[in-house]
């Protein structure tokens, strides 16, 4: 190999290097975000659930909102 080769060749392999690490990091952070919208679903879920039983109990709407944070819109479509 000449010299102007060797030096392609070496730069071509930096450049996997630099790929790779660069599709590690997508895939890290890809899984963080899931993680992430996966905890906040299922805390809206909870929410719903706790929404639900409270309004079963016959609890006023208002008072639901209140504790749940969520609106009496929300509310009223359970």
């Amino acid at each position: 190999m000449t010299k102007v080769e060797k030096e392609a060749y070496y730069r071509h392999l930096d450049n996997i290097v630099i790929l790779r690490d660069n599709i590690n990091t997508e895939r890290a952070e890809g899984r963080a975000e899931g993680r992430a919208e996966g905890r906040a679903e299922g805390e809206k879920l909870k929410q719903t659930e706790i929404a639900r039983n409270m309004k079963n109990m016959g609890m006023d709407v208002g008072t639901i909102a209140a504790i749940t944070g969520m609106t009496e819109e929300e509310i009223n479509k359970i």
